[in-house]
């Protein structure tokens, strides 16, 4: 699956949750933000504050579907990896090859 398909995925199975969920559009925007990177060539400056992948593991544990989660970490990772400095890539951990 594409990072695009995989963001579309993602915030189909997130817009199912319960709209009271305080997180949720939270990260309902930052998957659309992470989308128009990809698709309109946004600035990709703020990816360096996402928080899908932090909310993913707080919030999603048992959750249904199961690779939810493991998608989420995998498109901030992604965005991350391709996207930002060098410099910001080692302060974040991110700057060695998976």
């Amino acid at each position: 699956m594409d990072l695009l398909t995989s963001i579309d995925w993602v915030k189909s199975e997130i817009a199912k949750l319960p709209a009271a969920l305080a997180w949720r559009e939270s990260m309902l925007e930052q998957l659309r933000y992470c989308g128009e990177v990809i698709e309109h060539g946004a600035d990709p400056s703020r990816l360096e504050h996402l928080t899908i992948g932090l909310l993913a593991a707080r919030e999603l544990e048992g959750v249904s579907p199961p690779e939810l989660a493991e998608h989420i970490f995998t498109i901030q990772y992604e965005l991350q990896r391709a996207h930002l400095p060098y410099a910001t890539k080692v302060r974040l951990g991110i700057h060695k090859s998976r």
